[in-house]
């Protein structure tokens, strides 16, 4: 009995262990936003073969500026340049895999967001720090994030409530007119004077360009004099929607540039994605009639963006896909990189459980090792054991059988006796098992996550960089502090976890007796007796 206690013990915090793990992490998952987006792997492609051995190529090349051996410059000068060969190219996302991603049977609902930047003359960024400066000739610089749904996937999560008006409908979404709906939010409204109804513009500033390229301008107001400005590139923009920013307190507490972030929002506006495409095709044209005007050859980067109109041209476009289920996040994930090319990654909003889910690998690691093995012992020691007891015994099952008894009779007692010592083993193995792994597990756990919020300085991708993809389209994760985690991990006796303990211990020893009643049914009882 005191053998299968302690050997129950450990098994039983194991088992005890891999259960918390389990529901700490469906528990997580309820909670997360089933909000999912694709994006560039580039630590991935940057460690992929082909990059290794491109820069192995260009490994003497002058990868600044001047570059006065003349590399780069005859490199992209000549179409037929034989580095070509080994440059690397990472494979486009185009909206037939966002489609078919949005297709998956997991998906209820998909969007993709086009982010952009636009400026004006007329309006001014709301400031809540109340020391912002700011030139007269400056433009105000404000952020742009598309929809091509009429339910809106900030509004749908509660990102951005809205206040005034209404979001945009099918008609807005239709391409066309030098005119679009916009949303803005209620502070930077009332700040600018504007309400619902009114008017502004905004804009992409196109600047002449100089024939001399030794002739540079630098940031100041002849930037934005009239003979230096090719052209205004921009739409009128009518105010159908008011919007207010929630404060989240719970979440500023972990972030200390939650203020920021705040504002950055109330700057933000919400037009159709149409809009944006529009800008930035003509914001190309007149890119490059500019040059040609100036009688030089357009950059290769501008005359891409009018080539490829399914490939986005060089826009920052994020796809989002809401799920049914957040439960459902791994079958999707499986099932959308059958879809997606190579070196792009699906993310969701695990990122603010990103360090307890990697501590919980670890001890779910820790816990399968430590549970074989203590079953494997529990085999072999008992095995061990019964094979002895069983021989001391020998007289005593001759006589039976001796007599007439079955060996079925004799097996059945032999388990009996075994199996009830091991239930009260067992019993008092469940208690202690419990207390012992809830106590380890919890400082494991811990310790676990205060070394993942320790920067790493040889991580020069930026290791602990709060910004995630959501972020950059202005919907916050959820972020959680080292005590929240901790708190989340609860190791809990449930029904479940007792009865696989009991099944696990009682079928160990049932194991553990099956040989040693080998040697019983072989016995012949003349040649014991004699």
């Amino acid at each position: 009995m005191l053998l299968v206690f302690i050997l129950g013990t450990v098994t039983a915090g194991a088992i005890s262990v891999q259960g918390a793990i389990q529901n700490t992490d469906a528990n997580l998952r309820a909670r997360m936003q089933p909000i999912v987006s694709i994006s560039d792997d580039w630590r991935a492609w940057h460690e992929s073969e082909e990059v290794q051995r491109w820069e192995e190529l260009t490994a003497d090349w002058n990868w600044g500026w001047p570059d006065p051996d003349g590399e780069w410059d005859l490199f992209h000068a000549d179409p037929d340049h034989p580095m070509r060969a080994y440059m690397p190219e990472l494979e486009r996302l185009l909206p037939e895999h966002i489609r078919a991603v949005g297709a998956l049977p997991y998906v209820y609902f998909y969007d993709f967001v086009i982010r952009s930047s636009l400026q004006s003359f007329n309006v001014q960024r709301l400031s809540q720090q109340g020391n912002r400066w700011r030139e007269d000739w400056e433009p105000e610089w404000f952020e742009l994030f598309g929809t091509s749904s009429t339910n809106m996937v900030q509004i749908d999560q509660g990102v951005i409530n809205l206040l005034q008006g209404n979001q945009f409908t099918a008609n807005d979404l239709v391409p066309g007119g030098n005119q679009s709906a916009i949303l803005v939010s209620q502070e930077w409204a009332n700040f600018n004077g504007l309400g619902i109804g009114s008017t502004f513009e905004l804009y992409n500033i196109v600047n002449a360009v100089n024939s001399d390229p030794d002739v540079w301008i630098s940031w100041g107001p002849e930037m934005f004099s009239d003979e230096n400005v090719w052209e205004l590139v921009g739409m009128q923009f009518t105010i159908i929607g008011i919007f207010e920013v929630p404060v989240n307190e719970d979440a500023n507490q972990n972030d200390p540039n939650a203020e920021w972030r705040r504002e950055e929002r109330l700057n933000t506006f919400y037009v159709p994605n149409w809009v944006l495409e529009d800008i930035h095709r003509r914001t190309a044209l007149a890119q490059i009639a500019a040059s040609e005007d100036a009688g030089l050859e357009p950059s290769s980067w501008w005359l891409e963006q009018n080539e490829n109109e399914d490939e986005f041209g060089g826009m920052h476009v994020v796809p989002l896909f809401i799920l049914d289920n957040p439960r459902d996040m791994e079958d999707f994930r499986a099932a959308a990189y059958e879809i997606i090319p190579s070196f792009w990654q699906i993310e969701d909003m695990a990122s603010a459980f990103g360090d307890i889910e990697s501590s919980m690998a670890t001890l779910e690691t820790i816990a399968f090792w430590v549970l074989w093995v203590s079953v494997g012992a529990t085999l072999l020691i008992l095995t061990l054991l019964i094979t002895l007891f069983l021989r001391d015994r020998r007289y005593e099952m001759g006589v039976y059988l001796a007599i007439g008894e079955k060996k079925s009779r004799i097996v059945s007692q032999i388990l009996m006796e075994v199996v009830v010592t091991a239930l009260v083993g067992i019993t008092f193995a469940v208690f202690a098992g419990h207390f012992i792994s809830s106590t380890m597990s919890s400082n494991m756990l811990m310790n676990e996550l205060q070394a993942a919020r320790e920067p790493d300085p040889n991580d020069w991708w930026g290791g602990g960089m709060e910004w995630t993809i959501f972020d950059q389209i202005g919907i916050p994760t959820q972020e959680m502090s080292i005590t929240e985690m901790a708190e989340a991990f609860q190791v809990r006796l449930g029904v479940d976890t007792v009865l696989m303990f009991y099944g696990v211990g009682i079928g160990a020893v049932i194991l553990s007796t099956m040989i040693p009643v080998i040697y019983v049914v072989t016995l012949k009882p003349k040649k014991v007796l004699m």
